[in-house]
């Protein structure tokens, strides 16, 4: 029987669904442990973590959503993990990343602010109340102009923290980062994104196969976020086969039978 025949979309896109099921199961007790168990952090640390805690909260999400008619919710949770990857990855790639994530914070709320502002100054008949963002401005304007000028330049938008838009900071890590972003990526932005692209003259199982895309994509997403932290944090110093245990959390959903996953555990405890 050709490979074709015996293609099943809805076991396929369980499999990757379960792929990412059984990363957050290792998560929860190879990591998680550890990262709570901190007693105190650097700054550098709190820009790790607060990345980490971002990508695990949209995995819980993720994992809520298990029928195809949750296509569009899957495809933008999948892509927001595929930003936090790149984002945690980035840390070491770009200078002066921690204060720049640190103080990017503040500068888009100036920006946000402001734009209330001049909202509310053209229209002034609009029932928004402004002395938040008044205040906002008024406080912390002068100290956050000198701050954007000094870490980013002359720019007129900051898209970023890194200072780059996402196709370039994806060409600067490079693999495994360019194949993700130029193959799944678009895909899943024809979901995320207003108009009819991607869904006009499909059949269903068109739809379950594309949460199995997405799943794929939130899996390699979510074992780059992992594997930052395993090695960031030094994890595998308390709990040497620790790696290997990850590769055996995203691979196992992939095994038949009990001798396959044996065989598996095997090798990947050499």
């Amino acid at each position: 029987m050709s490979a074709s025949a015996t293609f099943d979309p809805l076991q396929t896109t369980d499999r990757f669904y379960t792929m990412v099921k059984s990363l957050s199961a290792f998560d929860k007790m190879e990591v998680r442990g550890v990262i709570e168990t901190l007693l105190s952090t650097s700054g550098r640390e709190r820009c790790f973590i607060g990345t980490y805690y971002r990508a695990t909260a949209n995995i819980e999400t993720l994992l809520e959503f298990k029928q195809p008619k949750h296509f569009q919710a899957i495809a933008m949770l999948a892509r927001g993990l595929f930003e936090l990857a790149v984002d945690i990855r980035l840390i070491d790639s770009v200078p002066d990343s921690l204060t720049k994530i640190m103080e990017f914070s503040d500068v888009e709320k100036l920006r946000c602010a402001r734009k209330i502002l001049r909202f509310k100054a053209d229209n002034p008949a609009a029932k928004v109340d402004t002395t938040i963002y008044s205040s906002f401005v008024a406080n912390n304007a002068s100290r956050l102009d000198t701050v954007k000028k000094t870490l980013w330049g002359t720019a007129k938008s900051v898209p970023h923290w890194s200072g780059l838009k996402l196709h370039k900071r994806v060409e600067l890590l490079k693999s495994p980062f360019e194949e993700m972003y130029e193959v799944n990526y678009p895909q899943l932005s024809w979901y995320v994104h207003s108009g009819l692209t991607g869904i006009v003259n499909l059949r269903a199982e068109t739809f379950t196969l594309l949460c199995g895309c997405a799943f794929k994509l939130a899996a390699d997403a979510y074992w780059e976020v992992l594997m930052t932290m395993i090695r960031e944090f030094k994890i595998a110093k308390a709990n040497e086969k620790i790696e290997g245990k990850l590769k055996a959390a995203k691979l196992l959903p992939f095994t038949d039978t009990p001798d396959e996953a044996e065989q598996l555990l095997t090798a990947l405890a050499q």
